[in-house]
């Protein structure tokens, strides 16, 4: 609850700062992505030590301060769904495919932004906020059910998710004169996103996403 204090506070002082430039302009877009997991643990989570790409949703609202013709700042806050498909195994039953979902709230506070003929390239920090966690495991009986408690907390026995995550965001757009705007990006987290919470060891994952957006700014009069 701290963590989503925190980056209601940040969002408030973006805003209110924004609101000051006759420059700004406010946008909504939502979009497809497609996540993996990448990192030198990666078979502590899935079996055979890959991922693959699965496809996930996402949703948000951008304001952009751009005080002259080429340069300005974006910042925006997004909810975004994703999906990565990893390899589980136990015991009982042979390996399978097992969807590993999450779902994040995704800050970015202030991303440099260069602006050319409708064409916006940008690169800036990024934060996710952790909302909750689910893996596809198997019973006794080989049906697959959903298994939440990866979400966990550090009391909780085996591995849990981390809260939070950070790391960097590099994207590009074209915006119509219309205001129609389509955009790509890509986004590395550099945070573990799993921790033992016996061992107190983090492993060695992190989020890797692709994300493809289309969207509408309205543009001030």
């Amino acid at each position: 609850m701290k963590n989503t204090y925190t980056i209601c506070i940040m969002l408030f002082f973006i805003l209110k700062i924004s609101a000051q430039q006759e420059s700004l302009t406010f946008g909504i877009s939502g979009g497809t992505n497609w996540s993996s997991l990448t990192g030198k643990d990666i078979d502590n989570l899935s079996s055979d030590g890959s991922t693959k790409r699965a496809v996930g949703h996402s949703i948000g609202v951008t304001l952009d301060n751009k005080p002259s013709n080429y340069f300005g700042l974006k910042h925006e806050l997004f909810y975004s769904r994703r999906v990565t498909t990893i390899r589980m195994e136990d015991e009982i039953n042979p390996a399978f495919d097992s969807k590993f979902k999450r779902q994040y709230i995704d800050l970015f506070p202030a991303s440099p932004t260069l602006y050319y003929k409708g064409f916006e390239v940008y690169v800036g920090p990024y934060l996710g906020l952790l909302l909750n966690a689910s893996v596809q495991r198997k019973d006794e009986n080989g049906s697959t059910y959903t298994d939440k408690t990866i979400y966990g907390t550090g009391q909780a026995t085996g591995d849990y998710s981390q809260k939070m995550d950070a790391g960097f965001v590099a994207g590009l757009n074209y915006a119509l004169p219309n205001g129609i705007n389509i955009g790509a990006r890509y986004i590395r987290g550099l945070v573990p996103i799993l921790e033992n919470s016996e061992s107190k060891h983090q492993w060695k994952i992190y989020n890797e996403s692709i994300f493809v957006t289309i969207g509408y700014k309205f543009n001030k009069k």
